[in-house]
């Protein structure tokens, strides 16, 4: 035992000379391993909350099943996925954490255990604990998410009791555990419950009808998001559903709000979201409040008029002198200008239907409508139905249909493609970060472009075939 002792001190101690301060490392020993390597995956948010990508790390097991990890995470309880075959656990991991990590394979999430230095490891036996009770996180908000089958007063209750579940969870399990963590578990499931709530009223009537083009929304599913109370702080930051909450908060209010206003025959541009950012300016602190205008450039830029962003971004700069935001929105505008009305169109590569390349600049002389999509988007499948519609309308003419999906998964794409009969030019890119969906500056899908015959952008803001009647207008004026 001594030995044993005297040999994970040594191991754990050659970890911290290796790694920086603000750096994890994970020493690992698997048994019986299920595959010759472990895949350990994290968020990374770069200098800002906005600057999100999915970190992958492969590491080969040596011949005794060891491997060594030492990861960038400057976020206190970073979730971290390690994986060897198929077969995973999770652990919320901070700044600083030297952790040596053991698991038998064949009996896999009955043996994960931790030892370590800097912050106890109790975080991480206890996510071990948790893995094997409750499974991995996201099996919690599967489990809310089949809630918005119920009614309004049923849903409040089952999520309710939901979260009181992993509330009672922490509870019978919190020996040891620092204070931060048990304020961030606590945060983490009463945020999660607040965004269920505000996206009911939607998700509701998506699971009625099996779509997500749903029409309009009863105004008797608003009752769950109406009792979300107005609670920030910015020590919440780090947190993502607390970042989810406030971005959506005011948002669900002055949608509330509206519905109980008569109907008037006023369209003034953007009020909506002006006041919704001016509800956050005087009630949000503010770190929480920088956020939510920052995420609300990020997020409507591609659809937003060009001049309506720079007004967005300028009254930004002006607010908040050295933005830790400010590099990464200036960026998103120039892309924006480079997709604006009258810019050439970005060239990519395409392919037909008998597997030839076909170059999006040698589609000149037609109208290219651009479509991306994915699989497992159920608001991109909800568009096909009238996609089909605007095909049969412009059946014949100068009008080509180009899908490109960002499946990772080529099998699932397709699939799919078969599935629902996409007829067209197609690509698929290996997730966000393709090089097509970089360059068009997709963030978000379903994202569409309408290009005209001389191989330019020719809208702003381009309709969804939903909307179909602006649609056919906006294709008929390029032909």
């Amino acid at each position: 035992m001594k030995k044993l002792l005297i040999a994970a001190t040594f191991i754990l101690n050659t970890i911290a000379a290796i790694a920086g301060k603000n750096d994890i490392s994970i020493k690992g020993t698997i048994t019986n391993p299920l595959a010759d390597s472990v895949t350990i995956s994290y968020p990374d948010y770069g200098e800002n909350w906005l600057d999100f990508s999915m970190h992958v790390v492969n590491e080969k097991l040596d011949k005794n099943g060891n491997f060594l990890v030492t990861l960038p995470l400057p976020h206190n309880y970073t979730i971290v996925t390690i994986q060897n075959g198929e077969q995973a656990t999770e652990l919320y991991a901070s700044p600083g954490d030297k952790l040596a990590f053991t698991v038998d394979a064949a009996d896999f999430d009955n043996t994960v255990k931790y030892a370590g230095i800097g912050m106890k490891p109790a975080v991480a036996n206890y996510m071990a604990k948790y893995v094997l009770t409750y499974g991995l996180i996201d099996n919690f908000h599967s489990a809310a998410n089949k809630l918005n089958a119920k009614e309004p007063a049923e849903f409040e209750k089952a999520i309710t009791e939901l979260v009181q579940r992993e509330l009672n969870f922490l509870v019978e399990n919190s020996a040891g555990l620092p204070q931060s963590f048990i304020e961030f578990w606590n945060a983490y499931y009463e945020y999660s419950k607040y965004n269920k709530m505000i996206s009911y009223p939607l998700m509701h009537e998506v699971v009625k009808k099996k779509s997500y083009d749903v029409g309009e929304i009863p105004m008797e599913n608003y009752v769950v998001a109406k009792k979300v109370p107005a609670k920030f702080n910015d020590e919440f930051m780090y947190i993502l559903p607390y970042r989810n909450y406030i971005d959506d908060y005011y948002q669900s209010l002055l949608t509330i709000e509206s519905k109980n206003k008569p109907a008037t025959k006023e369209n003034v541009p953007y009020t909506h979201e002006d006041k919704m950012l001016e509800l956050s300016r005087q009630h949000m602190p503010a770190n929480s409040e920088e956020y939510v205008f920052a995420n609300h450039i990020h997020t409507y830029t591609r659809h937003a008029p060009l001049t309506r962003t720079e007004q967005l971004y300028s009254t930004f700069n002006s607010r908040y002198k050295d933005s830790k935001y400010a590099k990464y929105l200036s960026a998103m505008i120039d892309q924006k200008k480079r997709l604006s009305v009258g810019a050439a169109a970005i060239d990519f590569t395409v392919y037909n239907a008998e597997g030839n390349k076909v170059k999006l600049s040698e589609l000149k002389g037609k109208v290219v409508y651009i479509d991306f999509w994915a699989s497992w988007c159920g608001p991109c499948i909800a568009q096909f139905k009238h996609t089909k519609k605007i095909k049969e309308h412009f059946a014949g003419k100068d009008v080509v249909f180009v899908y490109i999906s960002i499946d990772e998964d080529n099998e699932a794409w397709l699939k799919a493609k078969e599935k629902y009969d996409l007829t067209g030019l197609h690509t698929r890119v290996d997730g966000w970060k393709g090089k097509i969906a970089a360059d068009y500056g997709v963030n978000g899908i379903p994202a569409y472009f309408l290009v005209d015959r001389e191989g330019k952008f020719a809208t702003e803001d381009t309709p969804r075939p939903s909307n179909s009647e602006k649609l056919i207008e906006a294709i008929e004026a390029l032909l």
